[in-house]
């Protein structure tokens, strides 16, 4: 797989192990009640998808359900609870996995979504939500869940613009961080993906990220989930594609009963764990990704006879390969042609656009020409500014900065080339700061920084930082990040040098 996939899935195996002081599990959903803490905020923007997922289901006739990128198995607990369907959850993270059997008795596996480990037609509704606009390899992903659904695929992200132009800007900035919404999409690309599939908005408007009461919860969903087509003022979409419309059946709940049943939905905090479910219920329905093959328990491990087998740990078997070359641009093609010969185009083009290479290679990056500027990702207070030379901004507050591509690689010195200009500072008081993270931080913070005086006097300044004695500084610097200055001024990044 791609750098982006390893470190993502680092990113989320440190996610789905985090626990209060008293041992709770971080939920990533609202799974201890609507307004309970001991998950994470955006409950009504998280309910707003699941209740319109579960509208759909409730329409439908089905027996199974997969979850691709289930995180804890909530979604699937769900179905298995209202719809008495048999589930199955799947993540890039073996954490996540292992939260889904402890927490709801859910039965997972770790996967790479671009090559699922079940045969075509395994389930009868394939869901996906919110994972799309995170993964490495978008259109790929789209197509496996088409290949693995008997009946229908229901895929939500909030990652949509209706404006190319804008869409263009954010794909040609985008760092590629471990688990950033890296894809984008405009509205038509996903009914190039789904030809035929209703669109629907998740919610009508943006709602408060404050945990709400049970009676606030209701009263907004109800209200806020009635559009029937996206539009630019509304808040993602639902991809719904039945591709057996006979499954259709009349609404087993109206929206307030439906409501309610997802309201009351819960477990307790510190509950004990489930019992973990049996692997021999899963087996039958896993699948070698590379040749379709079934597979068989073999001791701590499943696979099929003469090849690598995968390992089970935790009663989770694991399939993601991160040694495995990552699917090329012409196989692609070639599925395309085989399969979707009418799609090859439209497809292709899509995986263009969202492409994004793993690592910047280059030494030196010259930001008089636009494209050395691909990859570098400033914050709102780096406002764009015209006549200056190379990066030019305005900043506008009191904590500018500017993310570089992806790097990966060791670096022991920096030259960044600057001209800062604060009218009503002094020529002498600008402070510059560079930060740094490697594979073993998350985040850019204050002990992994240099600091370097910028004179305010609008004149061209070569920096030269060494880094090669901090005793922070990792083998390989995976992102930097530059604070040109502190404070309201105008700014010219005009080159980076990696030594």
């Amino acid at each position: 797989m791609g750098l982006y996939t390893s470190i993502t899935r680092d990113w989320l195996e440190s996610r789905f192990s985090k626990r209060s002081s008293g041992g709770v599990y971080l939920a990533h959903m609202p799974v201890y009640g609507v307004g309970e803490d001991g998950c994470e905020d955006n409950h009504l923007g998280r309910l707003a998808r699941v209740f319109q997922i579960l509208r759909q289901l409730d329409s439908l006739d089905f027996e199974s359900l997969l979850d691709v990128g289930g995180a804890e198995g909530y979604l699937p607990w769900l179905a298995s609870t209202f719809y008495g369907a048999e589930v199955v959850s799947t993540d890039l993270s073996h954490e996540a996995c292992q939260r889904a059997g402890e927490l709801f008795g859910v039965s997972a596996a770790a996967v790479d979504c671009h090559r699922l480990p079940f045969g075509d037609d395994s389930f009868d509704v394939v869901v996906c939500s919110e994972v799309i606009e995170h993964v490495e390899h978008p259109v790929e992903t789209m197509l496996e869940l088409q290949r693995v659904a008997r009946t229908a695929v229901l895929l939500t992200t909030e990652e949509v613009h209706f404006d190319r132009e804008w869409i263009d800007g954010y794909l040609f900035r985008r760092p590629g961080w471990p688990h950033m919404e890296r894809n984008l999409f405009h509205p038509d690309d996903l009914a190039a993906c789904f030809p035929g599939a209703m669109l629907l908005p998740q919610c009508d408007e943006r709602p408060d990220r404050a945990a709400p009461s049970h009676a606030q919860a209701r009263a907004w969903l109800l209200a806020n989930t009635s559009a029937a087509r996206p539009a630019p003022e509304h808040i993602g979409i639902v991809v719904v594609d039945v591709q057996r419309p006979d499954a259709r059946r009349p609404r087993r709940h109206d929206d307030a009963a439906l409501l309610d049943r997802l309201l009351e939905a819960k477990i307790g905090k510190g509950a004990p764990p489930s019992s973990p479910p049996s692997l021999d219920r899963l087996v039958p329905r896993l699948r070698d990704p590379d040749t379709g093959a079934e597979v068989l328990i073999a001791g701590d491990a499943v696979g099929t006879s003469g090849a690598k087998p995968y390992p089970v740990r935790a009663g989770v078997v694991d399939f993601v390969r991160l040694d495995r070359q990552a699917p090329s641009r012409g196989e692609l093609a070639e599925l395309l042609r085989q399969h979707h010969p009418g799609r090859v185009d439209d497809l292709l083009e899509l995986r263009d656009r969202l492409h994004l290479p793993d690592r910047w290679s280059q030494d030196v990056f010259d930001l008089r020409q636009v494209g050395d500027r691909r990859g570098f990702w400033p914050n709102d207070q780096l406002q764009p500014r015209d006549g200056g030379e190379g990066f030019s901004w305005h900043a506008t507050g009191d904590d500018p900065w500017v993310v570089t591509p992806c790097l990966q690689r060791p670096i022991r010195e920096v030259h960044i080339e600057l001209r800062v200009h604060a009218a009503d500072s002094s020529t002498t008081e600008g402070t510059g700061q560079l930060f740094w993270k490697g594979a073993a931080d998350e985040s850019f913070d204050e002990p992994r920084s240099v600091r370097f005086a910028v004179p305010n006097d609008g004149q061209l300044h070569t920096h030269r930082i060494v880094l090669a004695d901090h005793p922070l500084l990792p083998d390989e610097v995976q992102w930097m990040r530059i604070d040109p200055i502190d404070g309201v001024s105008d700014v010219d990044l005009v080159s980076l040098r990696l030594l």
